[in-house]
């Protein structure tokens, strides 16, 4: 809370009035602010004083005289009030009346006033629109997309200075954004606007070559390669096999041209094309532009003719919101502009092997019975090799093991020698 409304709840404070939750809100303030503190020890120092003044009696004959003024009051006649009152409804009446008519005239002196501007402003920029209305312009047969009418918002503070929806500043400056020229491309032979896309998923024996091939073509088109992810998917005899997500740029015109080209020279596995007509969108956003950029001449006229600080402000803050409108719109429109000259490509790419389709001949006897004995001498080789493997690995178990079973034989053995 600030110092202004603490003051005007002090009184309040003191004589426990406000609610806990207010209570609670000027003690924390006012233990915070030193001149809020002051002023409360004013008002205490105040009261206290009031409260010890001694009680005065009224003068002699005072209850009396006061009797006497009352009883002289009520005896007035009848006839005299009723009089009084009359003479008083009649003079509030026409006051009353009086005064919603001076109302009245001074709402259509001001109307006259705001509808004479306008009208000289129309008057101003008719050509314009008779010269939009007669040459509608045409695009694939379809009547072309007209630029809707953008209205400035009006600041809110607005309503209090001087304002009316119009943009009249005190009944001196006028602005109108209804009225602005609609500013169209309808002469103008238009450009069409596709945005031209495609996803390929395909499949290369030599992902590398592939790869230079590409960047070789692709600048040869005007084109480039905007991001290029590698990576080692697989690894097969000691071949690593690549893995590569592309993101291709091309001009449209190059467009099928190169998904030719990448048809001819790869396995496609999955194939996706789409093309998308932003014309009417691009063009909407163009005539706004235009027409924003009309609001903000005006509203650079209208500043340099404000004669006050509030109008300067207002004006500032609303050519502030056309500027950022403009600047967001323009964006939109180079955005669509890029991805309209040059197209975009995805490409997934993966290397893969050859696959070998040759048939060995078959063997003959001899062959076959040398192979076998020699996989069958192999066998027992490699069979004593594992049991000396597993005696020496097994070999911290097995001698503690064999001692301890001949030193239990050779007790055993003498156990029965002795008792025979």
């Amino acid at each position: 809370m600030k110092c202004n409304e603490i003051s005007d709840k002090l009184s309040l404070y003191i004589d426990n009035e406000l609610s806990h939750e207010e209570m609670q809100l000027v003690e924390e303030h006012l233990n915070s602010c030193e001149n809020c503190q002051k002023v409360l020890e004013e008002y205490k120092k105040l009261i206290s004083i009031l409260q010890n003044l001694p009680e005065e009696e009224p003068p002699e004959g005072y209850c009396k005289r006061l009797h006497e003024k009352l009883l002289q009051n009520s005896s007035q006649p009848e006839a005299k009030r009723t009089a009084s009152k009359i003479k008083s409804f009649n003079r509030n009446k026409w006051l009353k009346y009086g005064s919603i008519a001076a109302a009245l005239v001074l709402v259509f002196l001001v109307a006259g006033i705001n509808n004479i501007g306008r009208m000289g402003m129309k008057a101003k920029n008719q050509s314009s629109y008779d010269m939009a209305a007669e040459s509608p312009a045409e695009y694939n047969g379809a009547p072309a997309p007209a630029a809707p009418k953008t209205e400035a918002a009006m600041p809110e503070e607005a309503s209090g200075m001087g304002y009316d929806g119009d943009y009249n500043i005190r009944g001196e400056l006028s602005y109108r954004s209804d009225d602005s020229i609609m500013m169209t491309s309808s002469m103008e032979e238009r450009e069409m606007k596709i945005i031209k896309t495609g996803t390929i998923s395909a499949q290369t024996e030599d992902y590398d070559t592939f790869l230079n091939e590409l960047s070789i073509k692709t600048s040869s088109m005007g084109g480039f390669l905007e991001s290029n992810n590698t990576e080692v998917y697989q690894v097969y005899n000691d071949k690593k096999l690549m893995y590569g997500s592309l993101r291709i740029r091309v001009p449209q015109e190059s467009f099928y041209e190169l998904v030719d080209y990448l048809e001819n020279i790869l396995e496609i596995r999955r194939k996706n094309i789409n093309e998308t007509d932003v014309t009417k969108e691009y063009y909407e956003k163009d005539n706004k532009v235009k027409n924003l950029e009309i609001q903000e001449q005006h509203l650079r006229e209208l500043f340099e003719k404000a004669t006050t600080v509030e109008e300067m402000l207002l004006i500032e803050n609303e050519l502030r919101r056309v500027r950022t409108e403009i600047d967001a719109l323009n964006i939109s429109l180079s955005d669509i502009n890029d991805r309209a000259a040059m197209s975009t490509i995805n490409l997934e790419i993966e290397e893969v092997m050859t696959a070998s389709l040759t048939l060995k001949t078959k063997d003959s006897v001899w062959d076959r019975s040398k192979e076998g004995f020699i996989n069958t001498v192999n066998g027992i080789i490699r069979a004593v090799e594992n049991l000396v493997v597993n005696l020496v690995s097994s070999s911290p178990i097995l001698i503690p093991a064999i001692v301890i079973c001949i030193v239990g034989f050779l007790k055993i053995k003498k156990y029965w020698r002795h008792k025979i």
